[in-house]
């Protein structure tokens, strides 16, 4: 299978929040999954980035597919900088990598396959959608990548590591993608100490893809935001313009403005594109 994007290397925090808004439609989230984790710095034991990374270059190929290995929630997709990836990103990315003899895109990525919400399709099957009905094949669940490439999905309530901060992996043990996203919310969480913005970006994408809570994701980026790192505040955007209650049209467009200033150029292409020249200034 070739690979298509690289591969998002984040942090995370324990998972199924009360405070959380959103509840995923399918499946109903149960037990608890233990965490294999070891002291980083101790032998054979990897920082789980460069094991995710390892791993899934291991991934077996497949020359009938083409696959995209990010980080990810029943919601969204991220990409190596932690920015979030549009579906008119993705289609246009593909669109653009597609070999002869490729017959799907996979999607190497947590809970790509399920519907978030009742009326709200799979980002597999929007993407599919986007692709004039190219076929799509997403993930059930949290994804797992084993040292020899191969995957596997759960679906836990809850999940159990010892220690906190940086997740390390046991080289000989499997890498639970979405905890390689998402130990820097459970630092930002309990930290006195003002904090760097690049460590609260990467805190909001543990929220939603590890901890599946979009509610503390969308605080995270915006706190980001306010401190002055341009992909906070694009991700915000875009998590208002999904969301799409009354005020959070505007408030995205602000959002995307402080990002353009910044010389964003994501931010600036998608303003033009929701604006008039006078609502855009």
């Amino acid at each position: 299978m070739r690979r298509l994007l690289p591969l998002l290397l984040l942090i995370a925090s324990p998972n199924v929040h009360a405070a959380c808004e959103e509840v995923l439609f399918t499946p109903a989230l149960a037990g608890i999954e233990t965490i294999p984790t070891c002291p980083l710095g101790s032998e054979d034991c990897l920082y789980s980035g460069e094991a995710v990374f390892r791993y899934a270059e291991a991934i077996p190929d497949d020359p009938a597919a083409m696959g995209i290995t990010a980080q990810g929630s029943p919601w969204r997709l991220y990409g190596p900088d932690n920015r979030i990836l549009t579906l008119d990103f993705l289609a246009k990315a593909v669109r653009g990598a597609q070999s002869e003899g490729e017959k799907k895109v996979v999607l190497v990525t947590s809970w790509s396959g399920v519907a978030p919400s009742a009326g709200v399709s799979s980002l597999a099957d929007q993407l599919s959608k986007a692709l004039d009905g190219f076929p799509v094949e997403g993930q059930d669940g949290f994804l797992w990548i084993s040292p020899e490439g191969r995957t596997r999905t759960t679906q836990q309530a809850y999940s159990v590591r010892e220690g906190a901060g940086s997740y390390g992996v046991p080289s000989d043990k499997e890498v639970f993608v979405p905890l390689a996203a998402g130990w820097a919310a459970q630092v930002v969480a309990t930290a006195d100490a003002p904090l760097e913005p690049e460590l609260v970006l990467a805190a909001g994408v543990g929220w939603d893809a590890f901890s599946l809570c979009p509610t503390r994701a969308l605080e995270m980026f915006e706190r980001a935001g306010h401190l002055g790192l341009a992909i906070g505040a694009y991700n915000a955007a875009q998590m208002l313009l999904a969301r799409g209650r009354e005020g959070d049209r505007e408030a995205a467009l602000q959002w995307l403005r402080k990002a353009a200033a910044a010389g964003d150029q994501p931010a600036a292409e998608q303003l033009a594109s929701l604006t008039t020249p006078k609502e855009s200034s």
